[in-house]
């Protein structure tokens, strides 16, 4: 019942009144990671990043071995423009699960947000030795390729991507071909 009421008002946006129905179940089992996750997910589609943020720490200090709250952790951190604390939550996941690529595109996502080119593409490249087939990871590999000034590696990004048959694609031909246009 209560997965079918989530998904209810997921369809329907009720954010607010998933954000109330998570702190009810809360209020009923303090130590479920889950309804922590899905009390965060409520406030940050409610633009409340301060709010997402206290769910979010709380389920990776309930289930610290999970990189999944690290990951929405980061993630809210980063909308909320705070790249700089995203960056050290991953790297703290990354302690804690050494061997996850999406852990590491999403340390690429946040050294990006800071101008960090370099190390965004090494994160970007460690996330695709442990899994070629991430689409956000090529594209993101390319972007910042072009800020380093790597057209060959941005365009070797656009051909993996094209192979994945990833709607990114699109996206990265237009930065490649914007960025032809400026040099």
């Amino acid at each position: 019942g209560n997965r079918r009421r989530v998904i209810e008002m997921e369809q329907k946006g009720d954010w607010a009144g998933l954000a109330r129905f998570a702190d009810s179940n809360i209020a009923n089992d303090p130590f479920s990671p889950e309804w922590r996750m899905i009390g965060g997910y409520a406030q940050l589609q409610l633009r409340d990043y301060p709010r997402a943020m206290v769910y979010f720490s709380e389920m990776v200090r309930l289930s610290p071995d999970d990189a999944t709250g690290y990951h929405f952790l980061a993630e809210t951190q980063r909308a909320a423009g705070q790249a700089q604390r995203a960056v050290a939550t991953l790297e703290r996941a990354l302690l804690v699960v050494r061997e996850s690529p999406l852990t590491y595109q999403l340390l690429g996502d946040a050294y990006g947000d800071l101008g960090r080119f370099r190390p965004a593409a090494e994160a970007y490249r460690r996330a695709l030795t442990m899994d070629p087939l991430l689409a956000d990871a090529w594209f993101g590999l390319g972007r910042v390729s072009l800020q380093l000034g790597r057209a060959a590696d941005a365009r070797d990004a656009l051909t993996e991507l094209e192979r994945l048959r990833s709607p990114r694609a699109a996206e990265l031909r237009a930065l490649i071909a914007n960025n032809s246009k400026q040099n």
